[in-house]
């Protein structure tokens, strides 16, 4: 799922790809989570504003948040059903054979 992630935010998938990926999403609490933050994130981003950060500080803050990030226990918002279910596959083989069934 996450490798097709962009192109379904972008709207470029093939209507088909996109058709699965959307009923995945609406049976997958943890993805749909992900696909929301995700998103928030975009617009978060796009929706900031310019702040001249001065080069000794940004340095300063990179630091800090790797040793937070490093020191801090992985954690997810959950597992996906379909990966839970298949486990191995990845998000172009379960959309690959998601087309083949479709045929």
């Amino acid at each position: 799922m996450r490798a097709l992630l962009s192109d379904f935010l972008d709207h470029s998938l093939h209507w088909r790809t996109a058709r699965s990926l959307t009923a995945h999403l609406a049976a997958c609490p943890p993805c749909a989570v992900f696909v929301a933050s995700v998103e928030r994130t975009i617009t978060l981003y796009r929706e900031r504003p310019v702040v001249d950060v001065p080069p000794a500080v940004r340095g300063h803050l990179r630091e800090l948040l790797r040793e937070r990030h490093e020191a801090k226990p992985k954690q997810g918002a959950g597992r996906c059903r379909m990966a839970a279910a298949a486990p191995g596959r990845t998000a172009r083989k379960s959309a690959g054979a998601t087309r083949k069934a479709g045929r």
